[in-house]
């Protein structure tokens, strides 16, 4: 069997925060939380943060009232701070923008030795989830996954499935009720399967198999993944897909570890796999094409910029760098 380790938290799969559901009042509601004086407020629009000198900007509650948006219980830290997120919608997005600039016209010298980008800038600053997930600590990073995937849960679904009738956002948040039934809807999260699928030769050669997604540049790869489908284990949904991906039979699959990927709503579940053989059959409607690569082979081409494989901002770049690292 392949030996790969177990991951370790890393990335987006890190928090240091505390849900903390039955800390937030009667009936769920927001306004205990909201009137406790020590409760602090994160803005997010769209899968982008409001970021400033390394943390996300946290806002009294005060400074916050007014802005449109679904509200959203987000837990606590180790010192009792409760978090609030608002998913802005787009009229407070732009007033959050012209209260920045405003603050800017009236005094400019936090841009003198602003960096040019990333999380330490001085003056607040949107940028999306994918660009500072390894940036953020523990903290800000778990916060920031749970109010990204909830706003884009609550964005998608205004409506009940069931009647087709606007719903309300209660529970501080964290459920969508239908009013005239009472019928209620949580968020939902999709398991997708992340497999490194690898092949070793009868002299102990190994090697990894990497596809090109038929809508990514050629240079493009990364590893084989697919939703899991009802009624199905995560290990024959990750046997089913590299069989459906590119014709190859597999078998042992072995968890590795897990990762929200909140763009909108999956939860990535990473594996290892051993193929049969190196034969391939891809179906060249999802993948254009596939490759088998000895660890010399990644490593070279990835040094020379000849191949692009994604960073381990996501379990994908995670699992990649583990693999390569194994015979180290």
């Amino acid at each position: 069997m392949i030996d790969l380790p177990l991951l370790q938290p890393a990335s987006l799969a890190r928090s240091a925060s505390q849900r903390n559901h039955t800390d937030r009042g009667p009936d769920a509601s927001l306004e205990v939380v909201l009137a406790r004086p020590c409760t602090r407020v994160l803005l997010a629009h769209r899968g982008s943060l409001l970021v400033a000198r390394g943390h996300l900007v946290r806002f009294a509650v005060d400074d916050s009232a007014g802005l449109t948006g679904t509200r959203i219980y987000l837990g606590k830290d180790a010192q009792d701070t409760d978090f609030i997120g608002i998913d802005l919608d787009d009229e407070a997005r732009a007033e959050v923008d012209r209260r920045i600039a405003g603050d800017l016209d009236t005094d400019a010298e936090p841009q003198l030795e602003d960096p040019a980008t990333g999380i330490d800038v001085s003056v607040p600053t949107w940028l999306n989830l994918r660009d500072v997930g390894l940036s953020l600590d523990d903290l800000d990073v778990g916060l920031a996954c749970e109010l990204v995937a909830l706003g884009n849960w609550h964005r998608a679904h205004t409506h009940s499935p069931r009647n087709g009738l606007p719903t309300e956002v209660v529970a501080g948040g964290w459920v969508r009720r239908e009013p005239t039934t009472g019928s209620e809807h949580f968020p939902r999260t999709d398991p997708a399967v992340i497999m490194a699928v690898v092949h070793t030769d009868p002299d102990g050669t190994e090697r990894i198999l990497l596809g090109n997604n038929a809508l990514w540049p050629d240079h493009r790869f990364s590893l084989l993944a697919g939703f899991v489908e009802p009624g199905e284990t995560l290990e024959r949904a990750v046997i089913r897909e590299v069989h459906e991906e590119v014709g190859v039979v597999c078998h042992s699959p072995k968890y590795l570890g897990s990762q929200p990927w909140p763009f909108p709503c999956s939860l990535m579940l990473g594996f290892v796999a051993e193929a049969e053989s190196r034969d391939t059959d891809v179906d060249v409607e999802e993948i254009s094409h596939a490759r088998w690569f000895t660890r010399e082979e990644l490593r070279s081409e990835l040094a020379a910029g000849t191949i692009w494989v994604p960073g381990t901002v996501s379990i994908a770049g995670q699992i990649l760098e583990a693999w390569l690292g194994a015979d180290r």
